[in-house]
């Protein structure tokens, strides 16, 4: 007689049994993971606008000429729209003062925001640019503060000497 070959695989019982801890661990976790990536979508959604405004204060300073920051929803013009919807950023060579000409260099366009977040802008950020002269500075400190759906907010500080801060308020939107 043959002995029997070995079993292997899983019973119908070790299945369900493994398949409720999963149930049980997801029902645990789902909250918390939910929260985790709404952080990251609004920490993310901050950085972008302060590499945008470091990046136009490094470029004013390097080049020594006027570079302005935009909001634009096409990447391809300015617009008096919001700081979510896209923003460009471009030496301004022809001296109007944050209009997008023919002649002036594009640096960098940043596509919207998720629509999760929105912004609000404070001070000289009301305008819908805000333009570094040559030495890498503003004319007015900005703030734009950036909030989520769950009412979570982060602030960009932008100081007059041109440097982008980003501060993390435990106040609600």
């Amino acid at each position: 007689m043959k002995p029997l070959p070995a079993q292997t695989g899983f019973s119908l019982l070790e299945l369900m049994t493994a398949l409720a801890v999963v149930g049980i661990l997801l029902g645990v976790a789902g909250p918390g993971l939910a929260n985790f990536v709404e952080a990251s979508r609004l920490s993310g959604s901050s950085r972008d606008l302060v590499v945008d405004f470091a990046l136009a204060r490094n470029e004013a300073a390097m080049r020594g000429q006027r570079v302005t920051v935009c909001t634009s929803s096409d990447g391809a013009t300015c617009a008096n729209d919001s700081w979510e919807n896209g923003r460009l950023v471009f030496v301004d060579n022809n001296g109007t003062i944050g209009d997008f000409d023919a002649g002036d260099l594009v640096l960098s366009t940043t596509p919207a925001l998720d629509p999760s977040i929105e912004t609000t802008p404070i001070g000289a950020a009301g305008a819908f640019f805000l333009s570094f002269d040559p030495r890498g500075r503003l004319a007015a400190p900005a703030r734009i503060q950036v909030c989520s759906t769950d009412q979570q907010r982060r602030v960009v500080n932008i100081h007059r000497s041109g440097a982008a801060t980003l501060d993390r308020e435990a106040v609600a939107c």
